[in-house]
């Protein structure tokens, strides 16, 4: 499914039609089971850029699958990402209110858009910098709000700490 669907995005497709292409992944049948889960992965879709789309989608081969868990992971295999997509995050996309589940997927893209499993850095490094990426998605507000729920922790302190920085360095 996924050579079909890079041969298809090789003849030079818009942004719609690679949304539509994702989506349409056997993989991805879950988030058409719910309207709410629908549309908030749409909406979740446009909201990345074409080019981020296309390398983790289409270049990583990454899918997106419901799991048990806490949250969300990417994980990668010989050959694709998986991000696992744990039960709080499912059950917040079946909402109208969908909370900080997008902020969490951009978050884990992030990491693979980044190439992290490709850099040696300090995890905490890429843990602001997949909040970086998540940001500049729109989703530092859902991020924070997700950050608040988390146990006290240094790593949630130093990443409320750069979403602060972040926040006052995009008002100039």
């Amino acid at each position: 499914m996924m050579e079909n669907f890079k041969s298809y995005l090789s003849r030079g497709i818009d942004k719609a039609s690679l949304i539509e292409g994702i989506l349409q992944t056997p993989e991805h049948g879950w988030m058409k089971e719910d309207s709410c889960t629908f549309a908030h992965m749409q909406d979740f879709f446009e909201r990345i850029p074409s080019k981020v789309l296309k390398k983790v989608f289409v270049d990583e081969h990454t899918i997106l699958v419901p799991a048990s868990g806490k949250y969300a992971c990417a994980v990668r295999s010989h050959h694709q990402y998986v991000v696992l997509v744990f039960s709080e995050v499912l059950q917040k996309l079946s909402k109208y209110n969908d909370g900080w589940a997008k902020a969490v997927l951009a978050h884990e893209l992030g990491h693979i858009f980044l190439d992290h499993h490709k850099v040696n850095e300090d995890i905490m490094e890429s843990q602001v910098d997949a909040d970086a990426f998540a940001c500049d998605m729109g989703y530092l507000e859902e991020l924070e709000s997700f950050l608040h729920d988390q146990p006290e922790s240094v790593e949630k302190r130093v990443r409320l700490s750069f979403l602060t920085t972040y926040y006052f360095s995009q008002e100039n």
